[in-house]
C-alpha cells in the first residue's frame, strides 16, 4: 500500500485524509446509483405519476447544479470543512424525512438534497485530491474508480433489502445510504483539510462566450448529460415497466451501465495519445451510442439478451463522449470557460428527467425513453456541425 501511495505521491500525513476521500467517493456512488435503483418503489409508495417521478429525479439535479455553484463560494465563506459538512448534512436529514413522510413535496426536498450532498463530495473529493497529489492524474482515476465501486455495490444492498423487507426495502437503502454520509460527514470532521487557496481576481475575458468553439462542445455535452442523468434515473423504470427484463435484474442496470462507462474510460484513457482526429472519434463515439440505444429499444420487444447486449454498447460507446469533448474544445479551455460548460451542461440533467415523464405520462414509458434516443442523436448533429466548422477554419487559414 505504501509503494502504491507513493507512486501517487501522496506524503504520510496526507494519507489518512486520503483514506477519507476514497471512502467518500465510494459512498457518493452508491448514493446516486441507489436513488435510480429504487425511485420505482419510491414512486409505489407514494403513488407518483411519471411526471412526478420525473420531477423527484429533477430535483435530485438540479441539487447537483445548485452545489457546482455554491461550491465555488461557499468555501472561500465559511471555510471548506464547514461548507462540506453543511451541504452533505442535508442530504442525512432530508433522506430521514423522505423515509418518514408521505409527503411529496419533502420526498423532492430529499432529492434535492441528496443531488447537493452529491455535488459537493464531487467538488471536494476533486479539489482535495488535487492539493494533496502529486500525481494528479493517476490519483483522480483512483478516486473516480471508487465511484464505480459505489456502483457497483449498491444495486447489491438495495437487492438485500428488499428480498428482506418487501415494499419497505427502498425505506432500508435510504436509511443506509443516509448512514454511510453521515459516516462520510464525521470523518470530514475529525480530518485535517488543506487550506484553502486565495481567490484568484476576475481578470480573465468572456469572449470565449462568442465563439461557436466553445457553444458547440458545450450543447454537446448539454445533451449528453441529460441523456446520461435520464438513462441512471429511468432505465430501471423502463425495463420494469415494459417487462423485457425481471424486476430484480433491472434493478442491476445502472451497474451494468457503469461498469461498461469504467471500461470505456480507461479505454479511451490508454489510447488517448494516439488519436488524432478527435472530433472524427467523437463522431464514431456519438453515432454507435446512438445505433446502440436505437438496437436496445427494438430489441426490448425480441429478447432480453439482445436487450442486454445494446445495453452493454450504449455505456461502452457513451464512455468517451464526455472528455473527448472536453479535450477538443481548443482555445475555450481555460478554467472560468470550463466552469461555464460544466454549469450550462449541467441544466440538461435539470430538466431531461422531467421532460421524459411528463410524455412517459401522456404518451407511454417507451415513448418518454425514446426521448433519449433524440438526445443523442442531437450529439452526432453537433458533432457534425463541429467537424464542418473545423474543416472551414482550416481552409481559411
Amino acid at each position: 500500500m505504501r509503494t502504491f501511495l507513493d507512486k501517487l505521491q501522496i506524503s504520510p500525513e496526507n494519507r489518512g485524509l486520503w483514506g477519507v476521500i476514497n471512502f467518500a467517493f465510494v459512498v457518493n456512488g452508491i448514493m446516486v446509483i441507489m436513488l435510480g435503483v429504487i425511485l420505482p418503489q419510491i414512486r409505489d409508495a407514494h403513488a407518483l405519476s411519471y411526471t412526478q417521478a420525473g420531477i423527484v429525479f429533477s430535483a435530485h439535479q438540479a441539487g447537483t447544479f445548485f452545489a457546482v455553484l455554491a461550491m465555488g463560494v461557499l468555501p472561500y465563506l465559511i471555510g471548506r470543512k464547514q461548507s462540506t459538512l453543511f451541504m452533505c448534512g442535508g442530504a442525512v436529514i432530508g433522506l430521514i424525512i423522505a423515509v418518514l413522510s408521505q409527503n411529496m413535496y419533502l420526498l423532492v426536498l430529499a432529492f434535492a438534497l441528496t443531488g447537493i450532498c452529491r455535488g459537493a463530495l464531487n467538488n471536494i473529493c476533486n479539489v482535495i485530491t488535487a492539493d494533496i497529489s502529486g500525481n494528479r492524474a493517476a490519483a483522480m482515476n483512483v478516486i473516480h474508480s471508487g465511484w464505480a465501486v459505489g456502483a457497483l455495490i449498491s444495486p447489491l444492498i438495495a437487492f438485500v433489502w428488499i428480498s428482506w423487507a418487501g415494499a419497505n426495502g427502498w425505506r432500508f437503502s435510504s436509511i443506509t445510504v443516509a448512514a454511510l454520509i453521515a459516516i462520510s460527514c464525521v470523518l470530514f470532521f475529525v480530518a485535517k483539510l488543506p487550506p484553502q487557496p486565495p481567490k484568484k481576481k476576475r481578470g480573465e475575458s468572456l469572449s470565449f462566450l462568442h465563439t461557436a468553439n466553445f457553444w458547440i462542445p458545450t450543447m454537446l455535452l448539454l445533451f449528453y448529460v441529460a441523456a446520461e442523468t435520464s438513462i441512471i434515473g429511468w432505465f430501471v423504470f423502463y425495463f420494469i415497466d415494459v417487462d423485457t427484463l425481471p424486476a430484480d435484474f433491472a434493478g442491476f442496470v445502472p451497474t451494468i451501465h457503469w461498469t461498461m462507462m469504467a471500461i470505456g474510460r480507461i479505454s479511451v484513457a490508454l489510447i488517448a495519445g494516439r488519436i488524432r482526429n478527435k472530433s472524427r472519434a467523437l463522431l464514431f463515439m456519438a453515432l454507435a451510442a446512438t445505433l446502440c440505444f436505437a438496437g436496445m429499444l427494438v430489441g426490448a420487444s425480441v429478447s432480453a439478451i439482445v436487450t442486454v447486449v445494446f445495453l452493454l454498447g450504449i455505456g461502452l460507446s457513451m464512455a468517451g463522449i464526455y472528455p473527448t469533448t472536453i479535450a477538443t474544445m481548443e482555445g475555450a479551455t481555460s478554467p472560468v470557460s470550463l466552469g461555464f460548460t460544466v454549469a450550462i451542461s449541467g441544466l440538461g440533467g435539470v430538466f431531461m428527467p422531467g421532460i421524459i415523464g411528463a410524455v412517459a405520462d401522456a404518451h407511454g414509458i417507451a415513448t418518454g425513453i425514446s426521448l433519449i434516443l433524440a438526445a443523442l442523436f442531437i450529439i452526432v448533429l453537433l458533432v457534425v456541425l463541429k467537424i464542418i466548422k473545423d474543416r472551414r477554419a482550416n481552409a481559411s487559414q
